[in-house]
């Protein structure tokens, strides 16, 4: 600027140049030094809102994000796992209402259809819920003497096929589980086929004989 002013005195000091053509050109450069200033200040405004304005977009976008995830998460969240195979807790249900005498666990696992076979000799005797709950009143809580094991033989997502051993001194008891899906879903046994295996003790031992599936 200092530069410009200078060779400005020197012109309005020369004769050949008139005072009129001395302020135009005066004028024109302070115009012009003012078109830049004012150029270089609204470009660097500009972008330090675009700057901020992006700033405060990745924030916005940052708090939608997290505030969809938390959604996700609370709607996906269903409770505590769970043993997917509903059918194990009732076979184990089975084991615990026979070693027990638990009736009341008994009565809420079987099916109301639920059917019980025992062959004796030539014949199949059969038993129904009820009847197989009442006989177990009689006798609650009679912790029995055996030692139990199961085995998933067959399953799918309706129905499943399960052996339950109770071996015992001198004999193994096996029931032959069915358990079905009811109506609502939950696993039920429908049907029990109840066979006995005797086992021979060897002479002279009083050593309890360990079954072996």
């Amino acid at each position: 600027m200092l530069s410009i002013q200078n060779s400005l005195l020197g012109i309005i000091s020369s004769s050949s140049i008139n005072t009129v053509g001395v302020i135009r050109i005066f004028l024109g450069c302070y115009t012009h030094t003012f078109r830049v200033l004012y150029t270089h200040f609204y470009f660097t405004t500009l972008v330090t809102f675009d700057k901020k304005n992006i700033t405060m977009k990745n924030k916005f976008l940052v708090a939608c994000l997290i505030s969809l995830l938390s959604v996700t998460s609370i709607y996906a969240y269903t409770g505590p796992k769970t043993d997917d195979k509903g059918y194990t807790a009732v076979i184990r249900s089975f084991i615990d209402s026979h070693m027990n005498g638990n009736y009341k666990e008994l009565n809420k696992i079987l099916d109301e259809n639920y059917t019980l076979k025992i062959p004796r000799g030539n014949k199949v005797i059969q038993q129904s819920k009820s009847g197989l709950v009442d006989a177990m009143k009689t006798e609650a809580g009679t912790q029995q003497n055996c030692q139990s094991n199961y085995e998933v033989l067959a399953k799918s997502d309706a129905l499943v096929i399960a052996r339950v051993d109770f071996s015992y001194h001198d004999s193994i008891q096996h029931n032959y589980l069915v358990l079905e899906k009811d109506d609502a879903q939950e696993w039920k046994i429908t049907q029990v086929c109840k066979m006995f295996e005797d086992l021979e003790t060897p002479a002279g031992s009083n050593e309890a004989v360990t079954a072996k599936n």
